[in-house]
């Protein structure tokens, strides 16, 4: 309010300056010009308060009111201590309006204040709606197209009289009566038009604007709030979440880009899911196989322990060699997992390099052939060609998948059974196969066996000491890819099986 009266002081001394110098509408103009200015100086630097409505109502009335009493009071005042009456007496205003004019700037800025509040809904709203965020836009360009042109017309007509104005001058002393007259007398009713009249279009365009934003951008409008809706239920957890792709254009893109984002993510987190549960299997496969052989040692040990006054006890080779049978069980155990995470690292230890492949299988049949036939009465023999062409391969994981296939054909084979290695050379490759006269592998069973910790039906019931824990086979598949090989396994219940390993031959 002090500025705003501030203001008004600093322009009725120019008036006071013109009075007798331009004509009484000028003056007159000038005054209204000093209300209108003041006026929306206050409305532009008052704060919007906060807090309940009727509070807020309370504030802007209180706030008018001393508008009114400091501009009416306080530049009245001002004007009859400085003498500045001229202004009212030589202005086309009847006697006593300027004052009231003056006092008239109080509720002047209540409703100009209203205006304030609307535009801060309205903004609210186009902020939040693309639909009315386009009849902004629309409004925008009418006010400006509207503002140039009111503008250049009035602009003209300044120009047009101001040089005829000026031609008739004398001298520097009689230009700025011309200038205040023509800003006063001409510019302001001519800014005061403009105002009106973008007011007035503003006001009979809006509806119209709104319609056709509405009719227009609706389609588009409509398939982004169809894309939000959709978006926020994915963000709940709606992995279903999809939306309708409609049209060739950016929202289109967008939509099919939202689709495909949906869909990744589902897919992603299904396999999190998968990996989720496959950890908790391993977890519990691995505990439950390293329980065992512990238990097993342990119960051997304490029984040892137990018959230890004997010296030495009758049952210490025996408990001996459970214990050591166990040890090796774990080592195995030990070595596949090792080997599978690896693997699972993308980083097996491999190296490699030309093998000859007849020397690695003779000697991985030698070395199981007297212990399966110690054990469990099976017959392990080689079969090889002369002439076998070497492969590029990882000579250590070949014996360690070899060691794990004989290891499993010679599980499975009932005493007086037979297993058969043999090789061959074939155009891409050297092959690979572990035959046996076992138990074989049932239908049921068979798409599995290459799955970790996954052993068969009639494995699981037995139950017996032979069992293994399930990750043989798996690593040999992964061993045998991670050399750029393939492995396949044909059988039937009660015949026996053939494993055939594929390597790349040089």
């Amino acid at each position: 309010m002090v500025e705003s009266w501030l203001l008004g002081l600093l322009m009725l001394a120019g008036l006071a300056g013109l009075a007798g110098e331009i004509n009484a509408n000028a003056l007159g103009n000038g005054t209204l010009m000093l209300c209108g200015i003041c006026g929306m100086w206050a409305v532009l630097r008052v704060r919007v308060p906060t807090g309940a409505w009727w509070k807020q109502l309370l504030y802007e009335v209180a706030v008018g009111l001393a508008l009114s009493v400091v501009m009416a009071g306080g530049v009245t005042a001002m004007i009859d201590a400085l003498g500045w009456q001229a202004v009212w007496q030589a202005s086309s205003l009847p006697n006593g309006l300027g004052p009231m004019l003056l006092a008239g700037i109080g509720p002047g800025y209540c409703l100009a204040r209203i205006g304030v509040r609307l535009w801060r809904v309205w903004g609210r709203m186009r902020r939040r709606r693309m639909r009315w965020a386009l009849t902004h836009a629309h409004l925008v360009l009418i006010a400006v197209v509207m503002g140039i042109v009111e503008s250049g017309f009035g602009l003209l007509v300044v120009l047009s009289t101001l040089r005829e104005d000026l031609a008739a001058i004398d001298g520097l002393s009689g230009l700025w009566p011309v200038l205040g007259s023509r800003v006063l007398h001409t510019l302001f009713p001519a800014a005061g038009v403009v105002v009106i009249a973008v007011g007035v279009v503003l006001a009979a365009s809006l509806p119209l604007s709104a319609l056709f934003s509405v009719l227009v951008a609706r389609r588009t409008t409509r398939r982004l709030e169809r894309l939000a809706s959709a978006a926020s239920a994915l963000r709940k957890g709606d992995l279903e979440a999809r939306v309708e792709v409609s049209g060739e254009d950016e929202v289109a893109q967008l939509q099919a880009d939202f689709n495909a984002m949906a869909g990744e993510l589902a897919s992603t987190l299904h396999d999190l899911e998968v990996q989720r549960d496959a950890r908790r299997a391993l977890v519990a496969n691995v505990s439950h196989e390293l329980r065992t052989p512990v238990s097993t040692m342990r119960a051997t040990i304490e029984s040892a322990l137990d018959h230890w006054g004997e010296r030495p006890p009758s049952s210490l080779r025996r408990d001996l060699e459970v214990m050591r049978g166990e040890v090796l069980r774990l080592q195995r155990l030990i070595d596949d997992l090792f080997s599978l995470a690896q693997v699972d690292a993308g980083r097996p230890a491999l190296e490699l390099r030309p093998s000859a492949v007849a020397p690695l299988v003779r000697r991985m049949v030698d070395a199981v052939a007297p212990l399966a036939w110690q054990s469990g009465q099976v017959q392990v023999s080689a079969q090889l060609p002369e002439g076998l062409p070497a492969a590029e391969v990882d000579p250590a994981r070949l014996e360690q998948v070899l060691a794990n296939l004989l290891r499993n054909a010679v599980r499975h084979t009932p005493p007086g059974g037979i297993v058969v290695v043999s090789a061959a050379e074939e155009a891409r490759s050297v092959r690979i196969e572990v035959r046996d006269t076992g138990e074989g592998i049932s239908p049921a069973d068979l798409p599995h066996i290459w799955e970790r910790f996954y052993r068969g039906r009639d494995v699981v019931a037995r139950e017996d000491e032979t069992r293994g824990a399930g990750l043989g086979l798996a690593l040999v598949k992964e061993l045998v890819e991670a050399m750029r090989g393939e492995v396949a396994v044909e059988s039937t219940a009660g015949e026996g099986s053939r494993f055939t390993v594929r390597v790349p031959k040089l």
